[in-house]
Parts: structure tokens; C-alpha cells; sequence
């Protein structure tokens, strides 16, 4: 945490301040006055600065993008947003409101930086507790961070087959939520991670063409052995270890997603997205082995609407709401999730976000 509120300070207060102390500026040379607002145009920004900054968008209106596949577009340096998220994951006899909230900071050489910290409310009833009984528990769950590395950006947004933002992200996770020493009275209730330490590669691409967006994400996921005791519910959310301080090791687990996003209103940032995403946890794990935690999979799919509202040159709201359902789903509970989000931005000195 004090790592997060130190690096959180430094970009937020330092470096709009360096990168304005140490850029050109509109007009330089020429006696006219330094702009002061967002350059509007690739020839506006300066050669020096392709690195810092990628190139204003012709379109490319602000809006929430899907809930479960990330964009390709890396932040600009000194812009930042927030953006809490709520599921609520609906089975037979079971509620779990996971609110992760992220924060993504421009970082400038094509990198951004994001982190997300989760809260979690859980709620166990009949059929999974005795009747008449039920329990609930609400704390933090696992942690996880983010490092976005921007390969290219679109080519052209008015082309469907020009070439499309590509990138990178190197993501790692720290099992802060609880997952140990469950008190049986809870029915499971009080767990709130898997336990495990992970890191992935993910590969993201998206693909702008008025009046639509394409998102693709695909990526892989190794899960570190843990050790965990009875009452604990495995990443299939369904079987339970029944063995004290078992050494658990998860298979190799897979992420894919993707998104149809349609444009409607610009201005409004008003549309609605079409998203699929799946996971598959494998018997196998790519570094540790064979696994001895349940294999497990599932499809969903997901209709979601947007709005921007406000929408200035220096801060935008966008909001976002739908419902995530299953498609397939093997070894794996039969969820329905719905979902909202609103997403708080706030431009730097070459942020385009709300123009």
C-alpha cells in the first residue's frame, strides 16, 4: 500500500510539472503564447515527445469499453483514471458482489501502469447452508498488478483492416484476500482469494473503424502452489478440500475474451457492446507440474450499454452496466452476473480522453 500512495503522488504531482518544464511549446520561437490546452493534431506534438505520448485520434470518442477484455491504447503520460467495478456472481444459493477498483496511470514510452484493488462481499444460503441458515462475510481480496506495453497504435480508425493498437500486459497477483483458517459456521462464506501468487502474459489487441471497435484479449496465467486447509473452495467454485494443509497446485489456466463495441452517439460516448469471455484451468501446470486442484472451463457472454456524462477537455465519467451469462460451462457453477462500472478520467497535458 505504500508503494501504491508513493507511485500514485509522484506521477499525479511530478510529472506533468517535468514534462511541461522541459518541453517545446506551440509557437516557441515565434512570440506567440504557449497553448495550454490538449494538442489537437499529430502535428502539434513534437517529434521529441512520440515517445511520451501516442498520436491524438481523429475518432475516438471516450466511452467504458467492455467489462471483461482490456484495450490496447496505453494511457498518455500524466493522464490517470479510476474505475471501480461491481459483479455480483449469482448461483443456487450464492452471491458474490466482487468490487475491484482500478487505477491506471500514463506512464509515457508507451507504458501505463494499473492496479486493482478488490473488495468482496459474500453471501452463502440454502441449498450450499442447512435450511434457514445463511451466512455472509465482506473483506479484501487477492491484489493484482498490471504493466502495459503498447506495441503499436491504429493505423488508420476509419479502416477495418488497417493495422490495429497491439499490447502487452505483464500482470501479477498477491493472495491478500483470506483463504486460510475458514471457520466452518461460514459455509465458505469468509473465503476471499485462491491463495496462490500469479503471473500471466496477456496480448491485447483492438481495432477502431467508425462507427465500431474491436477488443481481442487472450492470455495465460501460472499459479504458484500453495498450501491451504479443509473448507477451502477451489478456483472451479464448486469442490472443496477436505484434507488439512494440503499442498495444492492449480493447472495452467487460460484467459480469452473479446468485444464488439458500436458507437452510437460520439458525443454521448452512447453505444453498446456485444463481449464473450472464458476461462479453462488444465490439468497441468506449465512450471510445477501436474496439477491436483479440479480442471474446470466455462463460456460466457455478455450484452452491455454506455454513456459519457460529464465530458470536458480535462475530466470525463463513463458509465457502463450489463449482465454476463453462461454459454458452456463445464465442471464450473451456472453463474449469472450483472455488472456495472463508472470510469473517472482525467487528462494530462496530452490526454485526448472527453474531446
Amino acid at each position: 500500500m505504500r508503494f501504491f500512495c508513493v507511485l500514485f503522488s509522484v506521477v499525479v504531482l511530478l510529472i506533468p510539472e517535468l514534462v511541461w518544464a522541459d518541453s517545446p511549446v506551440m509557437g516557441a520561437g515565434t512570440g506567440e503564447m504557449p497553448s495550454a490546452v490538449p494538442f489537437s493534431s499529430d502535428s502539434d506534438i513534437s517529434k521529441e515527445f512520440q515517445a511520451l505520448a501516442p498520436p491524438f485520434l481523429p475518432w475516438g470518442p471516450n466511452t467504458s469499453g467492455p467489462f471483461f477484455t482490456g484495450t490496447a491504447e496505453v494511457e498518455p503520460i500524466g493522464s490517470w483514471y479510476l474505475e471501480p467495478f461491481a459483479y455480483d456472481g449469482l448461483s443456487p444459493g450464492s452471491s458474490s458482489l466482487y468490487m475491484p477498483m482500478r487505477l491506471a496511470i500514463g506512464l509515457g514510452h508507451n507504458l501505463e501502469f494499473d492496479s486493482f484493488i478488490p473488495l468482496v462481499q459474500n453471501w452463502q444460503g440454502f441449498p450450499l447452508t442447512p435450511q434457514g441458515t445463511s451466512s455472509s462475510h465482506f473483506g479484501v481480496g487477492n491484489t493484482h498488478f498490471e504493466v502495459k506495453w503498447g506495441l503499436t497504435s491504429d493505423e488508420d480508425v476509419y479502416l477495418p483492416f488497417a493495422r490495429p493498437a497491439i499490447a502487452l500486459t505483464f500482470d501479477f497477483w498477491i493472495p491478500s484476500g483470506q483463504y486460510q483458517n475458514l471457520n466452518p459456521q461460514d459455509f465458505g462464506a469468509d473465503q476471499l482469494g485462491n491463495g496462490t501468487y500469479n503471473e500471466a502474459v496477456m496480448l491485447l489487441v483492438r481495432k477502431h473503424f467508425k462507427p465500431f471497435m474491436i477488443y481481442l484479449q487472450a492470455g495465460d496465467i501460472i499459479e504458484n502452489p500453495s498450501t491451504v486447509g479443509v473448507g477451502y473452495t477451489f478456483n472451479n467454485g464448486i469442490t472443496q478440500n477436505m484434507t488439512p494443509g494440503y499442498h495444492m497446485v492449480d493447472g495452467n489456466l487460460l484467459y480469452y475474451a473479446g468485444a464488439f463495441e458500436h458507437v452510437i452517439n460520439t458525443d454521448w460516448g452512447a453505444g453498446y457492446l456485444l463481449e464473450i469471455y472464458g476461462q479453462s484451468q488444465s490439468g497441468e501446470n506449465l512450471i510445477f507440474g501436474p496439477s491436483n486442484a479440479p480442471e474446470f472451463s466455462f463460456l460466457w457472454w455478455a450484452p452491455e450499454i454506455e454513456m459519457t456524462w460529464p465530458s470536458t477537455p480535462k475530466f470525463a465519467a463513463t458509465w457502463g452496466a450489463g449482465v454476463a451469462m453462461p454459454i458452456y460451462q463445464d465442471n464450473y457453477p451456472r453463474t449469472v452476473t450483472p455488472m456495472g462500472t463508472v470510469t473517472l478520467y482525467f487528462n494530462g497535458p496530452f490526454g485526448y480522453r472527453g474531446m
